[in-house]
């Protein structure tokens, strides 16, 4: 059924107006402008509309219609779905505004429209959308002159989508789709997606999202549309879901847009941080230049190597080294004060035939070409964009800075050359597109060991010894401990433990012991009563005192992706550090290994020659995932980890179930 919204043979059009300020009218002239199928006016008012007859309702339409585009108030709108069932269109654009967005009366009206679409397989758009454009027709209120390109756009924000529809015809880029979701009643991102997965004049899609209507549909449908083209996400609304349940760290420091990045990177999707990074990263996706990390900088200016070559270093790619034999041409090219090595500096008074000879030298090399112009009485940028535009298809970037640099970018831009002001802004969407991620698809199939399932049964929050049991029997090691309720108690069993040791508080509810001077580290055998009286609880722990790097795994349910590992830096300053990284779950090995190198725990681990053992920490964050799932935890936070020679050891751990 998408096929008529996407690709309609009819239309029509309730609440066309014949006043050209109003809504109604605005896409009446979009559709006439655009579209070569059969077009019906709906007014009760009007006989003709711009020279088409008018309808007064659907119902009067005895043609086939395969779209509905409506824009009438929204009281008017449960009515127009019903004429729209009762002569069986296949799709909807709902413009019309007011609907759950905006107050209860408008979320029952929503929900009615909704059930008479489902009710009679009407595929619905919107409500509260600008509506949407294809290669056949314009069916919105923004402007009617949209260049054709191979960009598509899907946008929650309607004027967010607006901006980025005048970008793509501003800039030459053009687009495919355009898709204004509006309220996501029915039509979502996922389903805009996977349709344009398909299209072959999309190159790549750009969307913009404050939120997914369904995580679950969104990670099993997505890695399949970024195999086929990238796909660029940014999003709004980055506020922290569930920052009020502090029941353990996990939930103080996952906010939504943590997840969401995580989810966008488990379905191959590229995040961006800005607008800015979006439109700057189109230039490269929708070029015909391949791209690599391995970068040269041909110059004629020093200064401006040197910030590309610190601008490479910052996002973490490879400034090459130039072969023998290419530093032995460019030295008939280079003049005698410049040296033959990467950034190639052609000094001030290159020319475009300079340009141009140094770019045939090293046209050939495997690598990204950043060709960087700042225009002088001897050369402009105009000059230096006709040298690079020679090799087009070589991997070249132009950066032209200097009084003609619109005119040098327009010219780069006309052959699908990437063009930038800056060489920041090439490096870091080279970045992004480099480090383009692998879709994987998340299997979320519980099976949890029965040792484990009789454990939690039928508790909400799991005691100390019971959470260690719980990780002995997933694989995760613990330090050795016992647990005590009284002096003698403790006095009894600390020998089998060892000294010194750690004594810990062990309440049946969650609770950060450190806020509640619940820990007395180093105590000795001669410590045992003293520190049992002054930590004054009905429970303590009792656990071996070990050594080496502290590691934070936390989990939430999120409520739009649902279970989610985070990891980082632990210990009492793990909120403040916040050096993380969130995957969605089950977590991989191979994910866990790039989850602890984003969180600069590899680093950690790695330090001072240290051998922290990798493999085990590796291990243990998957092992973690998995249980998290089985168990259909709440959430979670182990902190810290230990890790150190002999393995990672879960040394304090809070699970909500």
């Amino acid at each position: 059924m998408l096929e008529q919204l996407f690709k309609p043979k009819s239309i029509a059009i309730v609440g066309a107006s014949s006043d050209s300020l109003k809504v109604g009218n605005i896409i009446l002239r979009n559709i006439t402008s655009s579209f070569s199928g059969k077009i019906y006016p709906v007014n009760n008012k009007n006989l003709e509309i711009s020279g088409y007859t008018a309808y007064k309702n659907l119902r009067d339409i005895k043609d086939q219609v395969d779209l509905v585009v409506i824009v009438v108030p929204r009281d008017a709108v449960p009515g127009v779905m019903e004429d729209a069932a009762a002569i069986k269109a296949g799709a909807a654009i709902i413009i019309t505004s007011g609907f759950k967005e905006t107050d209860q009366h408008g979320a029952e009206l929503e929900d009615k429209i909704m059930a008479t679409a489902r009710e009679n397989n009407i595929r619905v758009l919107g409500p509260n959308t600008i509506g949407l454009i294809t290669p056949e027709v314009n069916a919105t209120f923004a402007f009617a002159d949209v260049k054709k390109g191979k960009a598509a756009i899907v946008a929650q924000s309607g004027g967010l989508g607006v901006y980025m529809l005048n970008w793509a015809q501003e800039s030459n880029v053009g687009i495919s789709y355009f898709i204004s979701l509006g309220n996501q009643a029915d039509v979502d991102e996922t389903d805009a997606l996977q349709f344009l997965s398909s299209d072959v004049e999309t190159r790549a899609v750009f969307s913009y999202l404050e939120g997914v209507s369904s995580g679950d549909k969104f990670l099993s449908v997505i890695p399949d549309v970024t195999k086929r083209k990238p796909v660029i996400f940014l999003k709004g609304g980055i506020g922290k879901t569930g920052a009020a349940a502090v029941k353990t760290h996990t939930a103080s420091v996952a906010g939504s847009i943590d997840i969401f990045r995580a989810a966008v990177r488990t379905v191959g999707g590229i995040f961006v941080d800005n607008i800015e990074d979006m439109l700057n990263l189109a230039k490269i996706v929708l070029s015909s230049e391949p791209v690599t990390g391995d970068i040269l900088i041909i110059t004629n200016s020093g200064g401006h190597g040197v910030l590309a070559t610190d601008a490479i270093d910052t996002e973490g790619l490879k400034e090459i080294e130039l072969p023998d034999r290419i530093k032995q041409q460019l030295l008939s090219v280079i003049p005698a004060q410049s040296t033959s090595r990467n950034p190639i500096d052609l000094s001030g008074d290159a020319d475009y035939t300079r340009y141009n000879n140094a770019l045939g030298i090293v046209k050939d090399l495997d690598c990204t070409k950043i060709v960087i112009v700042q225009s002088l009485p001897m050369v402009t940028c105009s000059d230096v964009a006709k040298a690079v535009v020679n090799y087009r298809g070589k991997g070249v970037i132009g950066i032209t800075m200097g009084l003609d640099q619109n005119a040098a970018a327009k010219l780069l831009d006309s052959v699908s050359v990437p063009s930038f002001i800056f060489p920041e802004d090439a490096i870091k969407s080279i970045k992004y597109m480099v480090e383009r991620p692998e879709p994987i698809k998340k299997i979320r199939t519980a099976d949890p060991i029965r040792k484990a399932a009789d454990l939690v049964k039928g508790k909400t929050y799991l005691r100390d010894f019971e959470a260690m049991e719980l990780m002995e029997i997933y694989g995760i090691r613990t330090p050795l401990y016992a647990m005590a309720e009284s002096v003698d108690e403790a006095q009894s069993r600390s020998d089998t433990v060892g000294y010194p040791f750690v004594m810990k508080i062990s309440p049946d509810t969650p609770v950060h012991k450190t806020d509640v001077k619940g820990v007395i580290m180093d105590v000795e055998k001669d410590m045992v009563s003293q520190a049992f009286t002054e930590l004054n609880y009905k429970r303590v722990i009792m656990q071996q005192q070990i050594s080496g790097a502290e590691i934070f795994v936390g989990g939430i349910n999120d409520p739009v992706f649902g279970p989610a590992i985070v990891v980082g830096i632990g210990g009492v300053y793990m909120e403040v550090i916040k050096s993380l990284s969130y995957g969605i779950c089950p977590v991989s090995e191979d994910e866990a290994y790039r989850m602890i190198k984003e969180s600069k725990i590899l680093d950690m681990l790695r330090a001072r020659n240290s051998n922290y053992d990798v493999n085990a920490t590796v291990s243990a964050i998957s092992k973690i995932s998995n249980m998290f799932i089985d168990l259909n935890v709440k959430e979670m936070d182990i902190n810290p980890l230990i890790v150190n020679e002999k393995g990672a050891f879960a040394v304090d751990v809070r699970i909500v179930l």
